[in-house]
């Protein structure tokens, strides 16, 4: 019996990427880039709750489906570590294996409520 290994990279980097989101401030303007990161910190919000249940109640593919959404919004707000996390959730659920989806799950939610957190801060000194 040979056991898969899957690399998780854990990276210390920035939880936000400043120039992604000073990028969107310049292309869509200052008022419209808060009402973006107001609405993906709300939805990435709800995704964790959901994710959080999901994994609480091992319903792996409702899980999967968040993971993803989750690597979406993460990438499009300048959240990258956010992203690497979730696509280490997604890799490990579709393997199945229920110690690493725990883990990475908690994970996820901790490195969320953080780089939201430095997001929202982030918004309040002007984006």
């Amino acid at each position: 019996m040979s056991d898969r290994v899957i690399r998780i990279t854990a990276q210390e980097s920035a939880l936000v990427d400043t120039s992604a989101v000073v990028g969107l401030q310049q292309s869509v303007g200052t008022l419209r880039c808060q009402e973006m990161v107001e609405d993906a910190i709300y939805q990435i919000t709800e995704r964790l709750a959901k994710l959080e249940r999901a994994e609480r109640e091992q319903d792996y593919e409702t899980a999967s489906e968040i993971a993803h959404v989750l690597v979406e919004l993460t990438n499009r707000i300048g959240l990258p570590r956010m992203s690497v996390v979730a696509t280490d959730l997604a890799d490990v659920l579709r393997l199945g294996d229920t110690i690493a989806i725990s883990a990475i799950c908690a994970r996820l939610i901790r490195l969320g409520e953080d780089s939201l957190f430095t997001l929202v801060r982030l918004g309040g000194d002007g984006v």
